[in-house]
């Protein structure tokens, strides 16, 4: 099931775009004088930050959170070589949440619906595991 590299990669992708931007404004910040650069050294005053900075450096530690535990299963998949299609759709919906909830966080930042999406993401990722397990035991 070699397709499910392309979500992932698409996942690293949004996960990139988002540490280049928010370093992009940190630096822009800096120079601009809105935030002093010993703010970020030791990562204090984040509240006085710029609201977008805050917005994404927050959007980017997300992606260093639950989706740790997709690339996880996404390697495990490839390793036992599982052959399950819904575990390729599901990748791809996962994906999608993650960047709709990016967007979200972002751009909007209305918490309800954040959380919703979060939500329904990690139960994708959730229901992903329980079938991998399924597969891999229906092989024993």
């Amino acid at each position: 099931m070699n397709q499910i590299i392309i979500p992932v990669f698409l996942q690293v992708v949004l996960t990139f775009g988002i540490l280049f931007t928010v370093g992009f404004l940190r630096f822009r910040s800096v120079s601009q004088r809105t935030v002093h650069p010993k703010d970020y050294v030791l990562m204090t005053g984040q509240d006085q930050w710029p609201v977008m900075i805050q917005r994404l450096g927050r959007a980017f530690h997300n992606q260093l959170e639950m989706p740790m535990l997709f690339y996880v299963l996404t390697i495990l998949i490839l390793l036992t070589e599982v052959q399950a299609q819904i575990l390729l759709n599901m990748a791809w919906l996962y994906v999608g949440l993650r960047y709709f909830h990016a967007l979200i966080h972002i751009f909007y930042n209305k918490v309800l619906y954040r959380f919703t999406v979060f939500l329904i993401s990690s139960l994708v990722l959730l229901a992903m595991w329980v079938l991998f397990i399924f597969e891999i035991n229906s092989r024993l």
